[in-house]
């Protein structure tokens, strides 16, 4: 997980100028959980608050009695502070807060984890019976333009696997609220896909194990890449389940 925080970390600076799509993640996460009836005041813990595109989206209309925003990063938890007062450094695999959160949710930092759905199980003991649950993450067909290039330049690896739809599916209740929907961002040429991915904390893990790719790998799959249109699609899953049972 060190190797994330780091990552993540140097991105704290440039994260907001390269993130549309983690920004409109955001807003539209923050749309379904208004729309589940969290009570104004409620008691909120977020995991992977980034610089805090969740709890920008949500306090104009929602305001919340306490705030945990926490972030692995240190950089990413400093930059945060601007726009809750509250925030934690934390590993979002191992929640060290008490239970009985409103709400409990994550914007785009699932899909990063290594067990996600026992870390889903572990988000969902934080919430108080009748709270939410609330997360969006990434599925399988992710920057499937870059892991195409990649394979047809004959890389060994083709970027991260992240779960098929129904095994994502699988991590919240029957009855949750789940939708699914893709996002498209245009870059153009290649360079400047990976710079975005690196300036967004990803380029290793959104792109592909950067230390086994050889100079005329990468040449061939940013030549396919382009060819393709130079763009990546982002394939999200968002989930907003009642916990438990017990009046709002």
């Amino acid at each position: 997980m060190s190797r994330i925080a780091d990552r993540f970390g140097r991105a704290a600076p440039t994260y907001e100028s390269a993130t549309p799509i983690q920004h409109a993640v955001a807003g539209r996460l923050a749309e379904r959980i208004l729309e589940s009836g969290v009570p104004e005041a409620a008691r909120v813990a977020e995991f992977g608050c980034g610089t805090g595109y969740l709890a920008r989206a949500l306090t104009p209309r929602l305001q919340p009695d306490l705030w945990v925003a926490t972030d692995l990063a240190p950089a990413m938890a400093a930059a945060a502070r601007a726009s809750t007062s509250l925030v934690a450094v934390m590993d979002a695999a191992r929640p060290a807060l008490k239970p009985g959160f409103d709400l409990v949710c994550s914007s785009l930092t699932l899909q990063w984890l290594a067990a996600p759905a026992a870390v889903v199980t572990a988000w969902r003991g934080l919430v108080r019976p009748g709270g939410r649950l609330a997360v969006s993450t990434l599925v399988a067909g992710s920057f499937a333009e870059w892991r195409a290039a990649l394979e047809q330049a004959g890389a060994a690896s083709a970027g991260p696997a992240f779960p098929a739809l129904d095994e994502a599916r699988a991590w919240f209740a029957p009855d949750a609220a789940v939708e699914t929907f893709a996002l498209t961002e245009r870059h153009g040429s290649a360079l400047r896909f990976l710079r975005a991915l690196r300036a967004a904390g990803a380029d290793a893990a959104g792109a592909a194990d950067s230390d086994a790719l050889t100079a005329g790998v990468m040449r061939r799959a940013m030549a396919a890449f382009e060819a393709r249109g130079g763009a990546a699609t982002y394939h999200v899953l968002m989930a907003v389940e009642r916990v438990g049972q017990g009046a709002d």
